[in-house]
């Protein structure tokens, strides 16, 4: 009598592992899609519909600071967010307003330019950045002109001198395509192998004949690889299965294994016993009439499709022969992978 173990099979790493390999060209695609796709994003977003690109201007002052009484070391408490404070005090930028030559809101001011110091914090950076280039050099004026009225004001400054200025010039682009590209490969490749593990974790076809004696309890005689060749074991394990029993059913699960062709292959199997005839019989889903066919014969051997023949599909069969008074004494898998089959059970023995 056959059982039905789903939800209680367990779970097959080793012929998991060995579909996974044989589908590593799904998880490739997606690792080259996910590239593709994030880097052609970035890039269509930040060059091609990027607008227009501004114009920047760097300016280096020197700053001479002032002797702290207290401890007779210079002042060293200032930083890039102090001056960005002073400058973009409102005062401040009254004053740069008034010295612009070109008119300016306060907003568009403040947001051309930027102080920076690096880790000498006596060289002060200006870096101004606007999309017209007659801007960027009133910005930089303005703005350094304040940075001198600084110099003069706070007690922390003795002076405030100009070392080098720039030339506006078109700011190159902070393009990262490349890092957009291992992104989206990295997500496409992880994207991939869920998806790829869980289409695994839901396929119900059968790939090994172990998996039809573990699924449904039932005796699997062996199997037919896809070029016709029967497995070694199959004419004796068939002989042995099928005992005295002389008139013997060939049906199968669905349409795509082949009854009349496995019948006349069985029949000249070595080990089958003498006098023994195999009747090939269409499936219950092609013909529901075959179950009056196999009820007068005195044997069942039910062909199921490798990687094609679903398990709902086999349950199904089972049950409805079951049904009609029809047991199945042997079960051969078709259709099989004989690489995979003998990699599964002999890892790289052929």
């Amino acid at each position: 009598m056959w059982r039905c173990e789903y939800g209680k099979e367990p779970f097959d790493m080793r012929l998991f592992v060995l579909l996974c390999r044989r589908r590593l060209w799904m998880v490739l695609a997606g690792i080259l899609a996910g590239a593709a796709l994030a880097g052609g994003i970035y890039y269509m977003k930040n060059v091609t519909f990027g607008g227009v690109i501004p114009y920047t201007m760097d300016s280096k002052y020197y700053l001479e600071y002032a002797v702290d009484p207290g401890d007779q070391q210079p002042y060293s408490y200032f930083a890039s967010y102090t001056w960005n404070d002073l400058l973009k005090s409102e005062a401040m930028v009254e004053e740069m307003l008034g010295e612009l030559s070109v008119p300016m809101t306060v907003e568009e001011l403040k947001a051309g330019f930027e102080p920076e110091l690096m880790s000498d914090l006596r060289i002060c950076y200006i870096h101004t950045t606007h999309r017209d280039a007659e801007k960027v050099r009133e910005i930089d004026r303005v703005v350094g002109l304040a940075m001198s009225a600084l110099g003069e004001r706070q007690k922390e400054l003795l002076e405030v001198s100009l070392l080098d200025r720039g030339e506006p010039r078109l700011a190159a682009p902070d393009l990262r395509t490349f890092r957009a590209c291992v992104l989206g490969t990295v997500l496409g490749g992880f994207f991939s192998l869920f998806g790829l593990g869980l289409q695994m974790m839901l396929d119900e076809k059968v790939y090994v004949p172990g998996t039809l004696a573990r699924r449904w309890g039932l005796p699997v005689a062996g199997y037919v690889a896809r070029e016709g060749k029967p497995s070694k074991e199959l004419g004796i394990q068939l002989g042995y299965l099928l005992g005295d029993k002389k008139k013997v059913g060939v049906t199968a699960v669905g349409g795509e294994s082949d009854p009349e062709g496995m019948a006349g292959l069985f029949g000249k199997l070595e080990g089958t016993g003498e006098g023994r005839t195999y009747t090939p019989v269409p499936g219950l889903s092609q013909a529901p009439e075959a179950g009056e066919r196999l009820r007068g014969l005195e044997a069942v051997v039910l062909l199921v499709q490798a990687g094609r023949d679903r398990g709902k599909a086999v349950e199904e069969m089972l049950r409805q022969l079951t049904q009609l008074g029809v047991e199945v004494d042997a079960m051969v898998l078709t259709g099989a992978d004989d690489r995979l089959i003998r990699h599964y059970l002999w890892g790289k023995r052929t």
